[in-house]
């Protein structure tokens, strides 16, 4: 594997692993709740939000991650759709908490990064970013 490879496979684990935890968090109450951050949404508690957080951004990135190590066909999309995610999430998370946290730039730089580090053309993990597979 290069070494964006590595990078992107690292971003993605961070993603996964934190945000399944996180969900787990708010899930369980581990996380006090702030009433401030559901006041201006639709959930009754963090419950939900954590539900959100663990299955969806959490789950795609590992997701991604697996099917990264495994070289399955279409880990370039799982991996920027993942990427997506975790950047709408970000945003979403901001706009309805309406407040801001140092965490929530991490993140949107690890989704837009993951994003970014997705090679565009379907190439196996190992490949250079800009470099053609070559068979024979």
């Amino acid at each position: 594997m290069n070494a964006v490879g590595k990078v992107l496979l690292g971003l993605l684990l961070f993603n996964g692993i934190t945000a399944a935890g996180g969900g787990i968090a708010l899930m369980t109450g581990v996380i006090p709740e702030e009433p401030s951050w559901i006041e201006h949404t639709d959930f009754s508690s963090l419950f939900l939000p954590g539900v959100i957080l663990l299955a969806l951004v959490g789950g795609s990135a590992l997701f991604a991650a697996t099917v990264m190590l495994k070289r399955s066909a279409g880990w370039q999309a799982a991996s920027i759709l993942s990427g997506w995610i975790m950047v709408v999430w970000i945003v979403a998370e901001i706009a309805s908490i309406r407040g801001f946290h140092v965490l929530q730039v991490v993140y949107l730089v690890t989704g837009a990064a993951v994003i970014w580090c997705t090679p565009a053309t379907p190439t196996s993990p190992t490949t250079p970013r800009g470099a053609s597979e070559r068979t024979g």
